[in-house]
This record gives structure tokens, sequence and C-alpha cells, in this order.
């Protein structure tokens, strides 16, 4: 008991409580007492209560539509699988589909270059070299030189796919189609926005993980990120900018489409990561970190993960539902007693 009440804090759990106890108090008691001195306890009671409801009717209704206040829990990934090497072994029967993740290391620094070969400017950035010979390195050690040049090669080298995803969707997915690239067997690649998220639900689960050697994020380096399933998403050719067009109604129509549909296909998520080098992580004095080369001697980690649609809306969804119910309720029983009142008026009317 003592232990208990020593781990109760004056911020912000007696102060919470203060605050709420002040509030109604203050504010519901003063109205009540005022009611009270006019309209006696009972009707006083019942109109407060339906005040407060009703007020609660509206709060809710906000909560419900904005999502805030009172709230459950929001959508996350949750954590299947870790898996090293083969994922055609993994213990979820989806993950089994995906290629050898072998198969698709370097891959993304060659459809780079076939990009820029092709005149795709957009993946110029994974292929740029440093010149030696320009102006800027002019009188500066060849050492430093070489250094940041291997630096940039190094970059280049360790671009995936989903960083040209991000830039050039059409032309990898043009990749997987004519062969160029492993067929995913009706995964999709994530560019490297949608797979944040998804990133740092696996980063937070390898690190909490005992079966792993990592104690820190910079220990690994992310590769590729897939998905499947889930609901229809939108063509990326859509144009979100136009107000009366077809994309417009397109894009009406499958917020509405979306929006009535009863039952969420199950989404699912691999998101790969390899250790780093031992050598990227010793850092010399007064020397730039080498670039955070990953192992290639490591297994590949494969992170499966499975989308959880939450329900942050539910728990608004009932207080604004049980509050209306309520607050009904309330105001049938004053309608009640406004009728009785009206009976009991008309007998002393016609009794005198």
């Amino acid at each position: 008991m003592l232990s208990t009440l020593a781990a109760i804090g004056f911020d912000p759990e007696i102060r919470g409580i203060l605050v709420v106890a002040t509030g109604a108090i203050v504010l519901f008691g003063s109205i009540w007492l005022i009611l009270a001195t006019n309209s006696g306890v009972r009707l006083a009671s019942l109109i407060a209560l339906a005040g407060f409801f009703g007020w609660m009717v509206i709060m809710g209704g906000f909560w419900w539509i904005r999502g805030i206040g009172y709230v459950g829990e929001s959508v996350s990934w949750h954590i299947l699988d870790f898996n090293r090497g083969a994922i055609s072994e993994s213990s979820v029967d989806v993950a089994q589909d995906l290629p050898d993740p072998e198969l698709l290391q370097g891959q993304g620094f060659l459809i780079a270059a076939e990009g820029v070969a092709a005149g795709e400017e957009a993946m110029a950035e994974f292929t740029a070299e440093i010149d030696k010979e320009s102006e800027e390195f002019e009188g500066v050690d060849p050492a430093v030189v070489e250094a940041a040049w291997l630096r940039q090669q190094q970059r280049n080298e360790s671009t995936t796919l989903s960083q040209v995803f991000s830039v050039a969707p059409d032309f990898v997915e043009g990749a997987f189609e004519d062969g160029r690239l492993p067929n995913l067997n009706g995964w999709e690649i994530m560019n490297t926005a949608d797979a944040g998220e998804a990133q740092s639900a696996a980063s937070a689960a390898i690190l909490e993980q005992d079966g792993f050697s990592f104690e820190a994020s910079t220990e690994f380096k992310f590769l590729d990120a897939f998905r499947i399933g889930g609901k229809p998403r939108l063509d990326r050719d859509i144009d979100l900018a136009c107000t009366f067009c077809t994309d417009n109604l397109r894009r009406g129509w499958h917020w509405i489409a979306n929006s009535a549909r009863i039952k969420n296909p199950p989404e699912y998520a691999v998101v790969q990561l390899r250790a780093l080098d031992e050598a990227a992580l010793i850092v010399e004095e007064g020397q730039a970190p080498p670039f955070p080369a990953v192992d290639e001697e490591a297994p590949i980690i494969s992170v499966v993960m499975i989308r959880d649609l939450g329900n942050l809306r539910f728990p608004p969804a009932m207080v604004t539902l049980g509050s209306l119910l309520i607050f009904l309720a309330l105001c049938y029983m004053l309608h009640l007693r406004d009728l009785e009142t009206m009976k009991r008026v008309r007998e002393f009317e016609e009794a005198n």
C-alpha cells in the first residue's frame, strides 16, 4: 500500500485529479446549485445532467470526426516474424513468395544507371561521381580526394530499389515487368517515404529482441521494403491538383468505396536490413566518419509485419452514442414530468 502511494506523483496524477474535481465542482456544480435553488433538487439534477450529456454528445462527435481527445489505438505495424537469410523459410506464408533478398542487392544502382542511360535524369543522383580533377580539389591532399571519391562510390553502390522507386516508380516497375528484376509474386516495392513508419517499427522491435546483437539503430542499414494486400490505392498518374475533372471524380469515388468497405483486407509488409561492417562503425579522431557500408558476410534480416488498423475512433463513437442515449432518456423523463405537471394544473383548474 505504501509503495503504491509512493509511486503516485503530484504531476500529473494528483494535479490531474484535482483539476477534474475542481472543474466538476465549480463548473457543473455551480450550475446545478443555481438550478436547485430555483427548481428543486430533483428537477435541477435532471436539467443539469441533460445539459451535461448533451454537451458530451457534441464533444464526443467532435472527437469522433477529428480522431482526437479520448481515442483508441492508432494505426500501427505489428511484428509477425524475424527471418535471417532465406525468406522462403518464413513462418508467415505470404512472405515466402518474396524472392531471395540476395537477388535484389546491388540492383538499385544498376537500375539507376540504366535509367540515366535511358534519359531518366531523376536517377542521376544515384550515379553521380566525384571529378578528382575539378577545381574544388586543387591543392587538396590526394588521400582526402580519394577518400571522398570512394565514399561517393560506396553511397552509389548501396542504393536500394526503394530509393530508386521514390524518384522513378514507372521505370522500376518496368524493370520488374520485363524480367530485369526478379518477380515479386504480387508484392509491391515501397518507396522510402511509405516505408518510414514500417522501418521505425522494425528498428524498435529489432533492438528489443534478445536474439540480435544490435545495441543501436546505427549498427544496421535498412535495405528494401515491400508490401502486399490492404485497401486499393490510387493510381500514381492521378492529378491531385485537378478540381473539376475525371481524376477528381476517381479520387472521390476511391474515397467513398474504401470508406464503405466493411472488411479490411490484411496488409503485410517486409522490411529488410543488414548489419554494418565493423570498420564503418569506427571513427578516427580528426577525420570524417566512414560511409556506413553493410557487412556482405552478414545475413539479411527480413522483418515481416501486418498492418493493425487500430480502433482510433471507436471509443469516442461509444462516448457519443452512449451520451446521446442518456441525453434522450433524460429529455424523455423531463417531458413526462412536464406532462404530469400540466395534468395536475388542469385538474386544479377544473376543481376550482
